[in-house]
């Protein structure tokens, strides 16, 4: 007969799949969703030296280092990422099944920025609590998104522009061309499109410099040679608009975000369409099958009216395997949601 080991340095534990006691376990998933032993003890409802022996003695019997200090905090080593998620699993693994046993929905957590849970999956998350299930949203960019993906926080984490990681499994949600919002007087406001060249001259309301739409579009600039300024630097797609709106700037946003009063998103044609996936983890497709098809259901077609666009503009979400297909403005009454 033999027995499962995990991997240990020799001669300071055994590693044995038995070292992973739930409790323990459980214990340092708590932990490691907090970083601190005060909030993890607190919602463990046991003593903090309680906790300290739990995870020292987990992190001695498995032969590794679950935690580090760095600075005044405290950070998960790569094996207490990986047990971490472990734990999580275990965890979420259990609330399914007391689900499906009792024939209720079970639990899903969804990481996703502010604007992309705003304007791409909105219907989604709409859709998945509607079904009945526990449903937890974590506001998060990108990195922030993935690493509580890795370590088991959220089941699903919706990012854009670069492609996922090829490590871990995902589907396109939705893509969107890149639109200059500009008031309804603006010279750009009749024509079915624009250039990054006619957006010379332009006071721009931009994101911060280390934000990926920001980036994308300082190259496409300097690419171009053309004169523009940063007329605000905000974060946020409800900022920029918000301060175009006030008359501080034009703005270059994704064509899922509606304009202003009286402001109208023409596409800037050769900038690069933006694309939006759902990511989860290797191993549960089919954990979350029915949840990824929540969240991808209101994107299989075009939805709802978005208030205040000039008549004559209409943008259409395309979605799936779209990287070729772009929001067109069209002369039609009326706007279609993005």
């Amino acid at each position: 007969m033999t027995q499962d080991v995990l991997p240990a340095e020799p001669g300071t534990s055994s590693g044995r799949r038995s070292d992973l006691e739930a409790d323990a376990v459980h214990a340092f998933g708590v932990f490691a969703a907090h970083l601190s032993f005060t909030a993890a003890a607190a919602t463990l409802h046991i003593t903090q030296p309680s906790l300290h022996v739990k995870i020292r003695k987990l992190g001695a019997a498995l032969g590794v280092e679950l935690y580090r200090r760095q600075g005044r905090g405290l950070v998960l080593t790569e094996a207490g990422r990986q047990l971490a998620a472990y734990a999580h699993d275990a965890h979420r693994r259990a609330d399914d099944l007391l689900a499906t046993l009792r024939g209720t929905s079970g639990t899903v957590g969804v990481a996703a920025g502010r604007g992309a849970c705003r304007w791409v999956v909105a219907d989604g998350l709409r859709a998945l609590a509607a079904s009945g299930r526990n449903l937890t949203v974590t506001t998060a960019r990108r990195e922030a998104a993935l690493t509580a993906l890795h370590d088991g926080r959220v089941d699903i984490a919706v990012i854009g522009y670069e492609p996922p990681p090829g490590t871990l499994h995902s589907r396109r949600l939705a893509a969107y061309a890149q639109v200059h919002v500009v008031p309804s007087d603006h010279p750009h406001a009749t024509r079915p499109g624009v250039t990054v060249a006619d957006l010379s001259g332009a006071a721009l309301v931009v994101p911060p410099a280390e934000r990926p739409h920001r980036r994308a579009l300082d190259r496409a600039l300097a690419d171009t040679g053309v004169p523009w300024r940063v007329a605000a630097e905000v974060d946020g797609w409800d900022l920029q608009v918000h301060l175009a709106g006030l008359g501080v700037g034009t703005t270059v946003v994704n064509g899922c975000v509606p304009p202003p009063p009286g402001w109208v998103a023409v596409p800037v044609t050769d900038l690069p369409t933006v694309t939006y996936w759902s990511v989860w983890r290797p191993g549960r497709d089919a954990l979350l099958a029915e949840s990824l098809a929540l969240l991808h259901t209101q994107l299989s077609e075009t939805v709802g009216t978005v208030p205040n666009v000039l008549p004559g503009h209409t943008a259409t979400r395309t979605v799936g395997t779209v990287p070729t297909v772009l929001p067109t403005v069209l002369r039609t009454p009326g706007r279609e949601a993005d």
